[in-house]
C-alpha cells in the first residue's frame, strides 16, 4: 500500500512517533437489518437498515532505535491517544476525511528497541466519516449540491421576519420543520437537523408536532417561508 504516512488523532499529529504502514478497514459498516414477518406472506420484509459501529487497525512501528527513545516515544502516543469522547482521526488512506473515534488501548510494542512494531485499534461508534464542511444561503427556494455517499445533517440558522411562524422545506421530500413564535424579525433560530433540535435566541424550543428533522442529501431542494436562512453541513462518506 502507498500513501501518505501522516497520522492525527484528537488534533495530535502522531507521524513524528510512529511510521504507518498499513490501515485495516471495511469497505463499509456492516449494516444491521432489521425484517417483519407478515402473516401470509413468504419471507420477510425490510423495515429498517442502521450501521453498526467499526474497529479500524492502523499498523506501523515507532520510529526510534535506542530502548529509552522508544519509551519516551511511547509515552507521548499515550497522551495523544488519551481522549475519553470520541475525537478527529485523520488516517492516511483517505486523508481528506476523517472518523469520529476512540482509541480503545492494550496495544504492545512488539520489542523495546530497534524500531518495534505496534498496532493501534480505534472504535467508531459513528461508522461514518466525514469531509468537507459547506454552507450556503437560501432565499425562497434554492437547488443544492451535497457531495459525500451519505445523508448529511444540516444545521440551519436564520432570522425570520415578522409572523407567527417559519418553515424549512425539502422540496423533493416533501419533509418540513416548522417553528411557531411570536416572530418580531430579531429572533435567531437554530434547527439541528442531527440533534433534532430548534433552539430560538439560544434558548430550547418546541418545533410544531407535524415536523419532520430530515437529512440532506445529493441534488436537493430547499425552501424557506421567509427570510435568508444558512445552511450549512459536513460531507459524509461511508
Amino acid at each position: 500500500m502507498s500513501f501518505d504516512q501522516r497520522i492525527a488523532f484528537d488534533g495530535h499529529d502522531l507521524s513524528p512517533y510512529i511510521l504507518v504502514t498499513d490501515v485495516k478497514r471495511q469497505v463499509a459498516p456492516k449494516r444491521r437489518i432489521t425484517q417483519t414477518q407478515v402473516p401470509g406472506m413468504d419471507g420477510a420484509l425490510v423495515s429498517s437498515v442502521e450501521l453498526d459501529a467499526v474497529e479500524i487497525t492502523v499498523s506501523g512501528c515507532i520510529t526510534r532505535r535506542l530502548m529509552r527513545d522508544v519509551a519516551d516515544a511511547r509515552k507521548a502516543l499515550a497522551t495523544c491517544l488519551s481522549a475519553k469522547r470520541p475525537a478527529p482521526l485523520v488516517l492516511p488512506d483517505d486523508p481528506t476525511t476523517y472518523l469520529m473515534a476512540l482509541y480503545e488501548g492494550g496495544a504492545e510494542p512488539s520489542k523495546l528497541a530497534h524500531v518495534p512494531d505496534v498496532d493501534l485499534v480505534f472504535l467508531c461508534a459513528d461508522p461514518v466519516s466525514y469531509g468537507q464542511h459547506r454552507s450556503a444561503s437560501v432565499s425562497g427556494t434554492k437547488r443544492l449540491r451535497v457531495d459525500g455517499n451519505y445523508p448529511a445533517r444540516p444545521v440551519v440558522t436564520v432570522k425570520p421576519p415578522k409572523g407567527s411562524q417559519w418553515q424549512l422545506t425539502n422540496v423533493d421530500t416533501g419533509e418540513y420543520v416548522r417553528v411557531l413564535a411570536s416572530f418580531t424579525g430579531s429572533q435567531s433560530v437554530v434547527l439541528d437537523m442531527g440533534l433534532e433540535r430548534c433552539t430560538v435566541n439560544g434558548t430550547d424550543h418546541a418545533v410544531d408536532i407535524t415536523s419532520d428533522f430530515f437529512s440532506i442529501e445529493g441534488d436537493v431542494s430547499l425552501m424557506v417561508s421567509g427570510g435568508t436562512a444558512t445552511v450549512e453541513w459536513d460531507e459524509r462518506w461511508l
